[in-house]
């Protein structure tokens, strides 16, 4: 694949991630929070957004040194041909646990909530057969597919504050921030167990040819997928309380079936479902590429159909024959996950931080930040170069002038910021409750701050990747 061509846009990328981080969310992982950390449930996703964006920074400088490859071939220029295997079986490893976790339980929720006639392995095998038919495929296509659900379920799910308006209390939200730090802190490794999937993303490094897009579509990603499921474990605390939550298996379609409009739409939660199916569906199915990448990557080929249907069929044996309980996958899940990623994941990336360094940037992009700060066809006064000054773009264009760094910049310290809310909520608020309400509100503004500056950053990335090679500017 020749290095300029781009197969997915940073706008799927920073999709596809994600719907890759919320789709477990949505599943398993939020009642093992609630039972952690109760009524601050929802600052959890603040610690695993660090890990994210550490893991960021490594996928960029990785493509700025080697463009158009992918992790596993980086893998073997990094750390020669055997142990650059052993890491690369290790990912391996992971991307199988993480299928074989994700397919039973979500054969679990169809049968439980859906078909609970239906025998699970019935279940299991046309999921299977859904992932062998998108492995015939490019993650082009499920790009596009994300594209069609994912806006609506990001618009569905900002709306559930006022579709569950007559449903809240938030005297169920109070004290704020009176939870133990430790507590928190389990949370927060928990979740990095499922935000550890992101490691994913890597096989899809040659599909993106400049680095900046790559970091701020992951950046941009990640930060919608915190910013969506803290609101969804703010809803459940402010509608089911602190404790009920910790007790249902499926807290967020417990709390999406409390949705009623007039009597007549008192059944919301089947629309809902609607959206929720193609988002953790195509969570599985990006998976399941990289999977298929990393594996032919062994023989140093990328033509991964050849073996799409026999690793098919032998991901569906090894699910159906993996757990004898639900209980036991969702153990596996909720608390194998943070122990398998955080036993390889810091090592093997410090390891690739190290080893990079022998080799020069190369990515053509470069030297593009300097242009940044000077908009075109606007001067820093939001004149046109005709002279002529238009009021209603003037702000637009400010906004414009701003450059990719500056934006970054902006970026890092609004995540300190929210360290600084919770910091002293946990610190004052056992005894000025004030203080704690006015962290919780801080640190709400400042996932919406984080949402549009990231949203810019990547504008402004890509409006970059098109100086510095105008014949692979993009269309999103």
């Amino acid at each position: 694949m020749p290095v300029n061509t781009q197969v997915i846009n940073q706008r799927q990328l920073a999709w596809l991630v994600g719907s890759l981080l919320i789709g477990g969310g949505l599943l398993s992982i939020q009642h093992d929070l609630v039972r952690v950390a109760h009524m601050d449930t929802w600052f959890v996703y603040l610690l695993p957004t660090i890990y994210i964006l550490f893991i960021a920074y490594v996928f960029a400088q990785l493509s700025m040194r080697f463009p158009g490859k992918h992790l596993f071939e980086i893998n073997f220029i990094l750390f020669g041909r055997w142990i650059g295997m052993l890491a690369n079986m290790v990912l391996l490893i992971h991307l199988w646990f993480v299928l074989l976790r994700d397919l039973r339980m979500f054969g679990k929720f169809i049968g439980t909530l859906l078909l609970p006639n239906t025998p699970e392995e019935m279940l299991l095998l046309l999921l299977v057969v859904m992932l062998m038919f998108y492995g015939r495929t490019s993650a082009e296509v499920i790009s596009r597919v994300n594209d069609l659900f994912f806006p609506v379920f990001f618009a569905l799910t900002l709306m559930l504050p006022f579709l569950l308006s007559n449903e809240m209390s938030f005297r169920l939200l109070q004290p704020i921030l009176t939870t133990s730090p430790t507590h928190l802190g389990y949370a927060g490794l928990l979740s990095i167990g499922w935000y550890g999937d992101i490691i994913i993303a890597g096989a899809f490094l040659h599909m993106i040819w400049n680095s900046r897009q790559i970091h701020s579509a992951l950046r941009h990603g990640s930060l919608i997928a915190t910013a969506l499921l803290s609101l969804f474990l703010f809803m459940e605390v402010a509608v089911l309380g602190p404790n009920i939550p910790g007790n249902l298996i499926y807290p967020n379609y417990s709390l999406v079936q409390h949705i009623q409009i007039t009597d007549f739409l008192d059944r919301v939660d089947l629309f809902i479902l609607n959206i929720w199916f193609p988002i953790i569906v195509g969570k599985m199915i990006f998976i399941y590429l990289a999977f298929l990448i990393g594996i032919i990557s062994l023989i140093r080929q990328r033509d991964y159909t050849l073996i799409n249907s026999p690793v098919g069929l032998f991901l569906l044996l090894t699910t159906i024959l993996a757990f004898k309980s639900t209980p036991e996958v969702f153990s596996f899940g909720n608390y194998s996950s943070p122990v398998f990623v955080l036993s390889y994941q810091p090592v093997l990336l410090a390891a690739m931080l190290l080893l990079m360094r022998r080799f020069p940037k190369r990515s053509p992009e470069s030297d593009a930040e300097g242009a940044s700060g000077k908009s075109q066809g606007h001067d820093r006064n939001g004149m046109s170069k005709r002279g002529k000054r238009h009021p209603g773009k003037q702000f637009g264009s400010r906004l414009g002038a701003i450059s990719g760094r500056t934006w970054l910049q902006a970026g890092n310290m609004l995540i300190a910021l929210g360290f600084v809310f919770v910091g002293a909520g946990l610190s004052f608020s056992r005894n000025y409750a004030l203080i704690g309400k006015l962290a919780g509100f801080g640190y709400a503004i400042v996932l919406a701050l984080l949402l549009f500056v990231t949203h810019m950053e990547m504008r402004k990335a890509k409006d970059l990747a098109a100086r510095s090679s105008p014949n692979s500017a993009q269309t999103s």
